[in-house]
């Protein structure tokens, strides 16, 4: 089983978000994968990192389960409902829900901040911006 968790920052004051991303293989490698954005409010940078790890887990292709981590309680809840009520969103929740059901055996967890492996990663992306 592949874990990938995912995680943003943003920093309010420039508009600049980070986006992490924090993948455990199957055979057990790790790697961090980081991009950078701006302009999202912190609801839509969460939501650009799960498209980012779904991108990411594409590339994966020996792998067959996969496991999303997020402390974007909106976001996981979003994807298991397949439902956002926030409109703006529409059509990065669409390609996420499309890259989700893409996957084989996939499932997501809310987490709570602190053992979010990606959120380091975020912050690093937000400073590298």
């Amino acid at each position: 089983m592949v874990h990938i968790y995912f995680d943003a920052a943003t920093n309010q004051q420039t508009g600049e978000n980070g986006l992490g991303v924090w993948i455990k293989t199957t055979d057990g490698t790790v790697t961090a994968h980081i991009k950078q954005r701006s302009g999202l409010t912190s609801v839509q940078a969460e939501l650009a990192a799960l498209v980012f790890a779904l991108e990411l887990g594409h590339t994966l292709s020996d792998e067959s389960t996969f496991m999303f981590y997020s402390d974007a309680e909106t976001v996981v809840r979003a994807l298991e409902q397949r439902f956002l009520k926030d409109q703006s969103m529409r059509s990065l929740f669409v390609k996420a829900l499309t890259l989700y059901d893409e996957l084989p055996n996939k499932f997501i967890k809310w987490i709570p901040r602190a053992e979010n492996r990606a959120h380091d990663v975020a912050k690093r992306a937000l400073m590298t911006s």
